[in-house]
């Protein structure tokens, strides 16, 4: 929860040591005089010295605060030939990886730096994060990273894009942001090619040509931020990960008020996220699920109570904390990403916590099941999470019984919906009771309905409009929605991902695309797995592998030794014996027919007989790999 010191006015950031940035160097506004300027200049010299985040300097509080509207630096795009460049790496047509670059002259910026998860079609793949190619070879023009929230799909590439880089880079984001950013950086050892820079709402931030201003907004994550950047060419807001909650948790009420000023001020190019515009209406607020959790706590008496939440949403933690506070119940922690979360978000001091109250998970058999909450991750029925574990029986620390009760706080992520079918079962095959957000309202969305956009929109009037963050049919229904609002169709680009837009004020089209797509993470291997190498994982595990070992005379090319024949996922066992020595018959046969004396000769005449083999005989087609062994 945010402190009263926290909840006072915000102050503005500077872009870091590498800019001395005064608020002479702001767009010129109403307020900026002389003696402004001097106070400043005093409060800088009386900072304390620059935090640090890790091995990155930090400077804090070198521009004086611009609290009052007539205080906030108005943009006037100075005269030009050169158009913005709005470049999509990810984000659009899909859901996650979300990467946007804006160029101009010798000015880029990145916002956000986001990875996906694979689907089915990925077998193996531990996470999709953007080709980067356009960036690296830009990376001169390159003068900062600016993060609307601390969402895996807004910062989880952050690590492998900064290792792509020979230069050290400045990376914009509110505290929590920040914190979750390097816990990132510092797994993968690259925390020391990166400056972080902290800021809060209206703070301002000089980027090269551009000015970035942080505007906060209400989502499921602490410290989410929309953007507004300001170019040469004009005005671009960017609304980040948005709903309009009037009761948040933690009270950080949307700054709408602020994005009212900037559609005042005129806006050349609104980008809105998509997600949820299929729905009409509004997001619930957060505060109808802290009255269900309160009464499910209340009906739990002398119940063990089990939570399964999205560790980011730091914010439904601290309420279920409060409320087990409130109930006398300590609290266990199950999940490294749970821990994880809590421990920077109290290491920010976002999270105010009680250290009694919590209990190591190992010694949690001796409490009570009435005086106990246990905090785990899992809500999305990922294999290998506590909860899924503690479904099947698989975990040894929590056993699964009559006496729990089990709140699953979170919807599914499309996909996963199977997955998490599986665990409500289970659990209920285990006598536990079950609540999810098909039973109550343990879960709210984080993203706006089409009532909030509308709203959002309407606020902004922009000139023009691009959806973005969303499937394509999400990107074209929020194409729809605009139009309605009286919004001409031909200042409205759907993009594809790796377009190239161009934007001034006479300007509005896609010129091209550039080197993009997805590049595919596997352990330790970045981009090394591709088309080629899924294809086959999904061979193997749609038709299994034949394997085919044969002994060659390297001087005579003739067939020296039996025929050894392997099968994985081909037929069953009782069967197979029967169907190997048949297909080793065959291919005997075949190679001494066609006189097949080489290895290239002797593996395609291999090849051949089985897939035929395996095609008339069962319908299958399994991946077969020949051996030629010469002896």
């Amino acid at each position: 929860m945010k402190s009263k010191k926290q909840n006072s006015k915000s102050k503005t950031f500077n872009q870091g040591p590498s800019t001395n940035l005064s608020l002479t160097q702001q767009p010129k506004g109403k307020g900026t005089t002389k003696s402004a300027n001097k106070t400043a200049g005093k409060k800088q010299t009386a900072q304390k010295p620059a935090q640090k985040y890790g091995k990155a300097p930090v400077a804090l509080n070198t521009l004086k605060p611009m609290d009052t509207p007539a205080q906030k630096p108005t943009f006037q795009p100075t005269p030009t030939k050169s158009k913005l460049k709005v470049i999509f790496l990810g984000g659009v047509g899909e859901i996650g990886k979300n990467m946007t670059l804006f160029e101009y002259g010798n000015t880029m910026v990145a916002l956000d730096v986001g990875m996906a998860f694979p689907g089915a079609e990925s077998p193996g793949v531990d996470v999709v994060i953007p080709d980067v190619t356009y960036l690296v070879e830009n990376q001169h023009k390159l003068k900062g990273i600016l993060l609307t929230h601390g969402h895996e799909d807004h910062i989880g590439a952050l690590p492998y894009v900064v290792a792509k880089l020979n230069k050290k880079v400045d990376v914009y984001g509110t505290k929590l942001t920040l914190a979750l950013a390097e816990i990132k950086l510092a797994e993968h050892n690259v925390l020391d090619k990166v400056n972080f820079v902290p800021v809060a709402d209206k703070s301002v931030v000089a980027v090269g040509d551009f000015t970035a201003e942080f505007i906060h907004v209400s989502h499921s994550i602490a410290g989410s931020c929309a953007i507004c950047l300001r170019t040469p060419v004009g005005a671009v807001l960017h609304t980040g990960d948005f709903k309009i909650d009037y009761t948040p948790l933690g009270n950080e009420i949307m700054n709408i008020n602020r994005i009212a000023e900037i559609g005042k001020q005129g806006v050349l190019l609104m980008m809105s996220e998509s997600t949820n515009v299929e729905k009409p209406g509004y997001t619930m607020s957060e505060s109808v699920v802290s009255d269900q959790f309160y009464q499910i706590f209340q009906e739990a008496k002398g119940r063990r109570i089990i939570v399964a939440t999205f560790a980011s949403n730091v914010d439904r933690l601290a309420m279920i904390i409060e409320l087990a506070k409130t109930f006398k119940r300590k609290i266990a922690i199950s999940g490294k990403s749970m821990v994880k979360y809590i421990e920077t978000s109290i290491r920010i001091g976002h999270l105010s916590v009680d250290n009694d109250m919590f209990v190591d998970i190992d010694k949690i058999g001796n409490i009570d099941d009435g005086k106990l909450v246990i905090l785990s991750t899992g809500s999305q029925g990922e294999p290998m999470s506590a909860l899924t574990r503690m479904a099947s029986g698989e975990f040894n620390k929590v056993q699964i019984g009559e006496n729990d009760t089990i709140i699953i706080s979170a919807n599914p992520i499309p996909g996963n919906e199977r997955a998490i079918s599986n665990v409500i079962n289970n659990l209920y095959y285990l006598g536990a009771q079950v609540v999810y957000s098909a039973l109550a309202a343990v879960h709210v969305s984080g993203h706006a309905c089409q009532e909030e956009l509308k709203l959002v929109y309407t606020l902004v009037k922009p000139k023009y409009f691009i959806p973005v963050h969303g499937e394509y049919r999400h990107l074209r229904q929020h194409s729809t929605l605009v139009q309605k609002l009286k919004h001409k169709q031909s200042n409205i680009i759907i993009p594809d991902l790796c377009d190239c837009i161009e934007v001034d004020k006479n300007t509005f089209k896609i010129t091209g695309k550039v080197e993009g797509g997805n590049v595919m993470v596997d352990g330790f291997g970045v981009g090394d797995v591709g088309n080629i190498v899924l294809k086959d994982r999904l061979s193997l595990a749609e038709e299994g592998i034949l394997v085919v070992v044969l002994g060659m005379d390297k001087y005579t090319g003739n067939i020296v030794t039996d025929v050894e024949v392997t099968s994985r996922g081909c037929f069953f066992d009782e069967e197979g014996t029967s169907r190997v020595d048949e297909i080793k018959k065959l291919v005997l046969a075949e190679i001494i027919a066609q006189k097949a004396n080489s290895i290239a000769s002797i593996k395609t005449t291999t090849q051949r007989v089985c897939k035929k083999y395996f095609r008339q005989q069962l319908k299958r087609n399994p991946m077969v790999l020949p051996v030629i062994l010469e002896v």
